[in-house]
């Protein structure tokens, strides 16, 4: 009886542990979704400004293929503390709005 309560006992440490490293991540950043004009692009760079001046960089050259400046554009994306990774980029719907409640003209 002593070994199972001793075993449940750890497993439930390490269960708790691994839970809050993976809730928290290794850098703890965030993810968001943000519709903006493209002010600049730098291919060379992989990395394209929003006119709010919100930068993000992808690792792929392909993201930014059909992206010109000047476009408007929906762009999920994470940051790792340090800077915005594009996870996906897309022209923007006439319509696009982000964060905007349905009740908010209540």
């Amino acid at each position: 009886m002593r070994y199972q309560v001793m075993l449940a006992t750890m497993a439930l440490g390490v269960a708790m542990s691994f839970g809050h490293a993976a809730a928290d991540g290794p850098d703890a950043g965030y993810g968001a979704r943000e519709v903006g004009t493209v002010s600049f692009i730098d291919r060379a760079l992989n990395l394209i400004q929003l006119e709010d001046g919100t930068e993000l960089r992808t690792t792929d050259p392909r993201v930014l293929q059909n992206i010109k400046e000047g476009m408007q554009v929906v762009v999920d994306f994470t940051n790792d503390g340090a800077r915005n990774e594009i996870n996906s980029i897309a022209p923007a719907a006439a319509d696009s709005q982000v964060d905007v409640s349905p009740t908010a003209g209540d």
